[in-house]
């Protein structure tokens, strides 16, 4: 082992100086408030940031080793330099790229905090491999350390029952999330493709018919409400019954059944009608087999139960998101790159999932006379830079180019910008017109951003910060009404029970509990525990995981996170950063934990 080459004390004292006073331009205070600068929490990261980079040993391949550190150099970049933009960004709206201090800030933390990271992967590489010696040793075939279909099956009771205390305290269940527009559609037989088909119909028609039935609206919202906990929960016990089967530790396996149990924002979500619970089901499913493939490609392709899950998987993300067609297209053509000399085994199950969504989606454009959703839904992100320009620059705008600019969205609508949330322009946008003329709003467009390239880029990071950046609170909504609640200073989650359904108060406590975590600032008050609700720590977490598979030379595992790397490039487009557009990081944390601390076994050939 060997230790940092810079050995001198002074560089360290200097350099760890530095980084904490650099901490200031990364972390969410108030300079006013002297809350970190003139603190005893200042001066404890200076000495703890000394003390780890004198004592910090490497790895004895010293070639490795830097390879290591300037991969995490560069990861410590990226990091850095995002919790500075989302610094300002929750501070003043705006990221100064003017601001030199804001570029040294991030060039000193990640210099020093590159060693403590290249460290950290060393660490979890033989914490893996020393799981994955413990679990060989006198163990043979180990698919069959515990019976995989006993397994599934009592996990997914467990996880069931976990959330019926969830159910009955929203009771018919959390009816929000377009679930209103959806089921009306279908009881005045007015369609529209604006939301998945099949999530419209199955909603709709199990209400109605249950309603024909019972005359209880509040009967269809249940039994919908049952049948998506059990979709949800098989997706989550075959994700732990593969776990288990291979031999992670079940200390790590309880821990994500814990999770996967208890979790508020997963029980909110699995009781919820929104479509982005069975999508995200699908992606758990999908990046799963993936991971079985990754272990043993041979073994997976001769059982015809994982194929059969690979389909319905496909099919998952096909209905049940319009962002996930364009992300498995985009993941397909890599897979068929990395699969290419097994492609007789999956191109005809690719080949079927596509053929039966597109019989069923264009059965039901036919029969129900869906009609086409409107192009706004792809024009968020230049809506509101023209919006943000208009907001900001307006005097930088010829008479003509305004007048161009209303004809695509009214003048009040621009007047009341909101730098989150794109669902104003994107209501009122007049897709007729940029239909008839696409190029003049593009060349407006086109010839704008030239002008004001730092409004354009701080419009779109203030629209998408509630991803990446930890320390916010996706508020979004604020002000607004969903039903007879009021979004106040967070939209973690829709609380409510939309119309025609009736909320019925059996579990009133376990409610209040869900509405404080919903729509207040409540959590966020927890140190720790807040960094399992946030959106922006996972987001970091599978960016870490998948730099960590990478470097350590574990590529088909990595490969497997492809699909939810996609997923989240798409939502960067969308109208708002909302927990339920990325549900699949809170849903997949059990793969993320084996990934992290038993990587060895999860990849390990069966």
């Amino acid at each position: 082992m060997k230790r940092l080459p810079w050995k001198n004390i002074y560089f360290l004292f200097v350099l760890s100086l530095l980084a904490a006073i650099a901490v200031n331009y990364c972390v969410n205070v108030s300079e006013a408030e002297l809350t970190y600068t003139n603190s005893m929490f200042s001066f404890l990261l200076w000495a703890g940031w000394l003390y780890i980079l004198r004592r910090l040993t490497l790895g004895s391949c010293w070639e490795r080793t830097v390879g290591i550190l300037n991969s995490c150099f560069a990861f410590m970049l990226c990091f850095t330099g995002g919790m500075a933009a989302g610094v300002q960004l929750d501070k003043i709206g705006a990221v100064n790229f003017c601001d030199w201090r804001i570029y040294a800030a991030v060039l000193v933390i990640s210099t020093a905090a590159a060693p403590i990271l290249g460290w950290l992967v060393q660490q979890l590489e033989a914490c893996s491999i020393r799981l994955g010696n413990t679990m060989r040793c006198g163990v043979e075939g180990r698919e069959h350390i515990v019976n995989r279909r006993k397994y599934f099956l009592i996990v997914w009771g467990i996880l069931f029952l976990s959330y019926i205390p969830t159910f009955l305290a929203s009771y018919p269940g959390f009816f929000t999330y377009d679930a209103e527009t959806e089921s009306y559609m279908v009881f005045t037989e007015k369609y529209s493709a604006h939301h998945p088909m099949l999530h419209v119909l199955a909603l709709g028609w199990i209400i109605r018919i249950m309603y024909a039935l019972t005359r209880s609206y509040n009967a269809g919202i249940a039994l919908y409400t049952l049948l998506q906990m059990a979709v949800l929960s098989a997706c989550f016990a075959y994700m732990m019954s593969f776990l288990r089967s291979i031999g992670v530790k079940r200390f790590l396996c309880n821990l994500g059944i814990v999770f996967l149990a208890l979790s508020p924002t997963v029980s909110m979500f699995v009781c919820c009608s929104t479509k982005d619970g069975l999508f995200s089901g699908g992606v758990v499913l999908l990046t799963t087999l993936l991971l079985e493939l990754g272990r043993s490609a041979e073994d997976f392709w001769q059982s015809k139960s994982k194929k059969i899950c690979f389909v319905l998987s496909l099919l998952l993300i096909l209905f049940f998101r319009n962002n996930g067609i364009y992300a498995l297209v985009v993941f397909l053509l890599f897979f068929a790159v990395i699969y290419r000399k097994m492609w007789r085994r999956w191109l005809p199950l690719v080949l079927a999932s596509f053929l039966v969504f597109g019989i069923t989606t264009t059965a039901c454009k036919q029969v129900f006379h869906f009609k086409e959703g409107s192009v706004a839904e792809m024009l968020c992100v230049p809506m509101q830079q023209l919006a943000r320009v208009h907001a900001q620059a307006k005097y930088s705008l010829s008479e003509e180019d305004l007048e161009t600019l209303y004809s695509l969205i009214p003048e009040v609508i621009l007047d009341n910008y909101n730098p989150k949330l794109a669902d104003n322009v994107k209501v009122n946008f007049l897709a007729d017109n940029f239909k008839a003329e696409p190029g003049k709003y593009i060349s407006l467009w086109f010839r704008t951003g030239l002008k004001h390239i730092d409004i354009y880029v701080n419009s779109f990071l203030a629209n998408t910060y509630g991803y990446w950046y930890p320390d916010t609170v996706p508020d979004g909504y604020r002000g607004k009404w969903i039903t007879d609640r009021e979004y106040e200073d967070s939209s973690y989650f829709a609380f409510v029970t939309e119309r025609p359904g009736e909320r019925v108060h059996l579990l009133p406590v376990l409610e209040r509990f869900y509405e404080k975590i919903s729509l207040e600032i409540y959590q966020q008050k927890i140190p720790v525990i807040s960094m399992l609700f946030s959106m922006g720590f996972w987001h970091w977490v599978y960016a870490f995981l998948a730099f960590y598979l990478f470097i350590t030379g574990y590529k088909r595992q990595a490969f497997a996170l492809t699909v939810t790397g996609l997923l989240y490039l798409t939502v960067l487009l969308g109208p708002i950063a909302l927990v339920r557009y990325v549900l699949y990081v809170f849903f997949m944390v059990p793969l993320v934990l084996a990934l992290l601390f038993d990587t060895k076994t999860v990849a390990s050939k069966a």
